[in-house]
């Protein structure tokens, strides 16, 4: 009887331990989904910030690649106070995820110093 007593606590013990790394398996793969998509959101400014040519006001999306995922960057430029700034928000989400949820969102600013007007 004691013997299956102490089986029963075990169970119940290596139940709980199995739980908790399914949740802490689940937690790294969000957290790198989400790193992965800010590299994205970078990588977007970065271009966007490096480019001879000052971004026109609007929208704008692109599928991309990164670590093995496919992901879908949306960007939109919008005008500031100040004419000789733009405001720019990156928005990335799973390409195939149909729930809408952004992984990553940054918003910056770029100056025209230096540029060519958009064509």
């Amino acid at each position: 009887m004691e013997m299956l007593v102490a089986v029963a606590v075990l169970a119940i013990a290596l139940g709980a331990i199995i739980g908790n790394a399914a949740r802490y398996a689940d937690s790294a793969a969000g957290l790198r989904d989400k790193s992965i998509a800010l590299f994205v959101a970078r990588n977007r400014m970065a271009e966007l910030d490096l480019s001879r040519t000052w971004p026109a006001t609007g929208r704008a999306n692109e599928d991309v690649e990164m670590g093995g995922i496919k992901w879908v960057w949306r960007t939109e430029v919008k005008t500031t106070p100040d004419p000789t700034l733009r405001r720019v928000d990156v928005r990335v989400e799973k390409k195939d995820d149909k729930s809408g949820v952004a992984f990553a969102t940054l918003s910056g600013f770029i100056s025209n110093v230096g540029r060519q007007a958009a064509p």
